[in-house]
Formats: structure tokens, C-alpha cells, sequence
């Protein structure tokens, strides 16, 4: 016998350390004793002693789940009429405001939800109302507000301007509420076509300048700071691929730096207003002003990408001096 055999023997396993059938599982080695759980009365009761602790704990964390959810409730405590409520908004809506729409009517704050929640949204710078009674008998609303992209004046037959703020959509509202601070920061939407009159006046372009505000407060909120009006003068609404068709942004001087041109427009095209945010994020506007050649006081910065009002195409981005109306 070679050593190649003798040490294939040495390590292959033996046969008599495998006695007994080749299917013997350990159960047959091992004697079982398992004492199954009787199936009368006593059995029933042991059963349901077993799943005690599990009840017990069940009840303990909904227990303090419930006490987490009151003890966080945002909603803020407040008297309407002849009942109280919990109230909660993503706006500005003050309380009197909406104590005033609440109360109203014979049967003031005990009247029927689903007529509260109408009278809320009637107010147009409500978007929806949620309104629901509590276990207290006290209600519980929470407000969603429109979000202002924009301001619009207005001169009535008599009396003083009237400014309301506008929404992405194009509806207006009071701004009941706001600071006057965040309305004086909105930009103006000048030059502009209405249909219709009151809430129900619809402003030309605005299907278009909506997005546009909405898009640069949300992605582009430094550029959108510096933002004082915009003017839908050369804006033809749906018709957006027309030729000359734009969207004319005035910059705040007191922004910009003293030692410099002013910057005083940038001209973005109605079709491709999204490229051209994205590439006014990346220009650096300064350097560019402060460039050699750069002689005139003011410029516009024009963005259409597409320049469909030249025969000839010319770069863009580009400055160009600009002129009094």
C-alpha cells in the first residue's frame, strides 16, 4: 500500500463512527417528553395567561403612543363664538378672521362642519379647510394656505390702491395676516391684461408668470429676492412659442453695488424661462458688469435662448445698454 493511499484511508471517514441506520434522527437518540397543553378548562386558562404579557404590552405602547400624539398637537386653542376650537394653518390667516367666519350664522360654532368648511373656503386665500368636531364637542381646523408668488395694485373708482397678493395659479387674495415686510419683498406684476373684475378677474400670462414665480422662489430664492416687478407687457399668455413673447423682470438697484453699471432688466423667454433660471444661477453678473467695455449706466440682460426676434442669431446670454421707455 503507497502513502497516497494510506493517507486518503487516514482522513476518509470511518465507517464505525456512523453506526445505527442511515435516516436515525436525533429524536430517536433523545428520549422526548413534551407536555402538550391540556384541552379543558385549565388548559384554556394557562393559554390565556400565556398571552397576557403580550395583551399587557399592546395596551402599554398605544397607551403612550396616544399620550406622545396629544402632548404634540400643534393646533392652537382659541374661542369662537360660543365654542372653542383648535386651530392650525401654513399661513398667515389670523384667528379674528377666522373666529368672525366661524361665529357667523344663528348657530354660530355649533353649526354642521361641511357648512364651516364652506364658509372657510369661500375666503380666497384659503386653498381647503379640514374641519372636524373633537370628542370635547370643540372643533378642530387646519387651514392650507395659497402661497403668494406675487403682488398686484389696483386703483378703485375711489379710494386709496388697492394691493393683493397672487397666487401660482393666478388667484388673488387679501393677504390677510401677512407682514408687511414679506408683501413689500414680493415683486409687482406690472403692464399686465385683466378679464373679469373683483376676486374673479383673470390676469393675461399669468398661466405662465405663476410657474415662473414659483419656480425661482423655490429653487433660485437669492435671484428671486433681488426680483421688484415683472412685466407681462410683451407676455401673449398661452400663445408662449410666439415670436417676441417674454417675461421682463426688473431688478432692485439698492441690491446691486454702487461702484458698478446697474443692472436694471433681465429678459427671459416665454418657452424656455426654465433653461434660462438655471443659467442665470451660474452667471456671474458682477464680473461680467465690471468687464472692460462695459461704459454704459445701465443694462438689460437678455436670456432667450432661441432669440426667434432677430433674423440673424446673436449669443446668449447678453448685456445690452439700456434704454428709457
Amino acid at each position: 500500500m503507497n502513502l497516497f493511499t494510506r493517507l486518503r484511508q487516514f482522513f476518509s471517514p470511518r465507517r464505525d463512527a456512523f453506526m445505527g441506520p442511515a435516516d436515525r434522527e436525533w429524536r430517536q437518540l433523545i428520549p422526548q417528553d413534551v407536555r402538550r397543553m391540556p384541552g379543558d378548562e385549565l388548559g384554556r386558562k394557562r393559554a390565556a395567561r400565556s398571552r397576557l404579557p403580550l395583551v399587557l404590552a399592546v395596551i402599554f405602547f398605544a397607551t403612550l403612543g396616544g399620550i406622545v400624539w396629544v402632548s404634540i398637537d400643534e393646533t392652537t386653542a382659541v374661542v369662537a363664538g360660543n365654542g372653542a376650537l383648535r386651530y392650525k394653518t401654513d399661513g398667515f390667516y389670523p384667528v379674528p378672521d377666522l373666529q368672525r367666519l366661524v361665529a357667523q350664522g344663528k348657530d354660530g360654532a355649533a353649526k354642521d362642519v361641511a357648512a364651516i368648511k364652506a364658509d372657510l373656503e369661500m375666503d380666497t386665500q384659503i386653498a381647503s379647510a379640514d374641519v372636524r368636531r373633537r370628542g370635547d364637542g370643540s372643533l378642530e381646523i387646519i387651514l392650507r394656505e395659497r402661497k403668494a408668488v406675487a403682488k398686484i395694485a389696483s386703483l378703485p373708482g375711489s379710494g386709496p390702491m388697492v394691493v393683493r397678493l397672487v397666487s401660482p395659479e393666478g388667484v388673488q387674495f387679501s393677504g390677510a395676516g401677512y407682514p408687511s415686510e414679506a408683501i413689500r419683498n414680493l415683486p409687482e406684476i406690472i403692464d399686465y391684461r385683466t378679464s373679469g373684475s373683483g376676486d374673479k378677474a383673470t390676469i393675461e400670462g399669468i398661466e405662465v408668470a405663476g410657474p415662473f414665480l414659483l419656480a425661482a422662489q423655490s429653487a433660485y430664492p437669492n435671484l428671486y429676492r433681488e426680483w421688484s416687478a415683472l412685466s407681462l407687457r410683451d407676455c401673449f399668455g398661452a400663445q408662449e412659442d410666439s415670436p417676441g413673447s417674454n417675461l421682463r423682470v426688473a431688478v432692485r438697484r439698492a441690491s446691486q453695488p454702487a461702484d458698478r453699471p446697474v443692472l436694471t432688466e433681465i429678459v427671459f423667454s416665454t418657452a424656455n424661462w426654465r433653461n434660462e433660471l438655471a443659467i442665470l444661477s451660474r452667471l456671474d453678473l458682477d464680473g461680467l458688469l465690471r468687464r472692460p467695455g462695459i461704459t454704459a449706466p445701465a443694462y438689460v440682460l437678455k436670456l432667450s435662448i432661441q432669440n426667434r426676434t432677430s433674423a440673424r442669431p446673436v449669443p446668449e446670454p447678453r448685456l445690452v445698454p439700456a434704454t428709457t421707455r
